[in-house]
């Protein structure tokens, strides 16, 4: 099996390297997500079991349905993996492969061309799609939408897993560096909410639903304060709620919020509003942490520092 190093260091240069339009404010230089080195000698023990297919060895190549996944598989190492891409598909911008559609319109034709091990997407593919790709010989991985902190760490977790297996050392013990990617992984999310303090908020959607408690948006926020909305999934404002903040998508803007007769209460109730870039929820990766330095800069800018 091929050996490789583990290592993938997401510093505030890279992370605004050819960052989305209105990303200005960078993460923190000391943000990284990192792994553990392979000693020498060690080797990855397949089959393993990921998303509930068997995997016979590492894949060595891989096609992204999902611009999370290819983020993902870029920090850990595995740019050189990918043979394809969906045509959302946008970062990092030296990620050359050829397009295949999306998840919802594959060009299953251009997979098959491409030969890839396996077939990694955060939405399901028709029975259809999924079974002219496995009698290809090609394994359809469907992840898991994270909606929770356990859930991040699962999405890295699971993806590690498909390159490393389950690595055993010199003294056949086995060293769980797949699970190490995933707590990294939140780790880094952790560190950079630590110097953000929210209190209580509402997270507003660009369609001006609010986001519940078993949402990924609030999962994030709510390292650094409480959701006041406790309703499962997304849902118009009702009731009344007295947030210290409202966090709101940054497609929105203040007349928008205002035109909302709950959100309006909640402004009027003496609620701060801050905007963020709505990617870093719906592409879960290291630059997800971006939504934690642009709550502080507006933060900072309004009490004047």
């Amino acid at each position: 099996m091929k050996k490789r190093f583990f290592a993938a260091v997401i510093c505030a240069a890279l992370l605004l390297a050819g960052c989305y339009k209105g990303e200005e404010s960078s993460l923190p230089s000391e943000l990284t997500v990192s792994g553990t080195s392979s000693e020498s000698g060690n080797a990855a023990a397949f089959p393993v079991t990921v998303c509930d297919e068997e995997l016979e060895q590492p894949v060595e190549r891989a096609v992204s349905l999902s611009p999370a996944v290819t983020e993902i598989l870029a920090e850990l190492g595995f740019s050189d993996r990918i043979v394809g891409i969906s045509s959302y598909c946008d970062y990092p911008v030296d990620i050359s492969a050829p397009s295949v559609g999306s998840a919802e319109n594959p060009d299953i034709d251009r997979i098959k061309e491409l030969s890839p091990d396996a077939v990694f997407t955060l939405t399901a593919l028709s029975e259809r799609e999924h079974y002219e790709l496995s009698a290809a010989g090609i394994t359809v991985l469907r992840l898991d939408p994270p909606d929770s902190m356990e859930g991040f760490s699962a999405l890295y977790r699971d993806i590690a897993m498909a390159f490393y297996g389950k690595e055993l050392n010199n003294s056949e013990k086995e060293t769980e560096r797949a699970a190490e990617a995933g707590n990294n992984a939140r780790s880094t999310l952790e560190s950079a909410a630590s110097g953000v303090t929210l209190g209580s908020f509402v997270y507003v959607t660009g369609k001006c639903t609010l986001a519940g408690a078993d949402t990924f948006e609030s999962a994030v926020l709510s390292l650094c304060g409480e959701n006041l909305c406790k309703e499962s999934g997304y849902a118009p404002p009702v009731g009344e709620l007295t947030p210290e903040y409202i966090v709101a998508d940054s497609a929105l803007d203040y007349a928008a919020l205002a035109a909302d007769e709950s959100v309006a209460a909640m402004i009027n109730g003496g609620a701060q509003v801050v905007f963020v870039t709505s990617r870093c929820f719906e592409r879960p990766s290291a630059r997800t942490a971006q939504v934690f330095s642009e709550i502080a800069e507006q933060l900072s800018a309004e009490s004047g520092e």
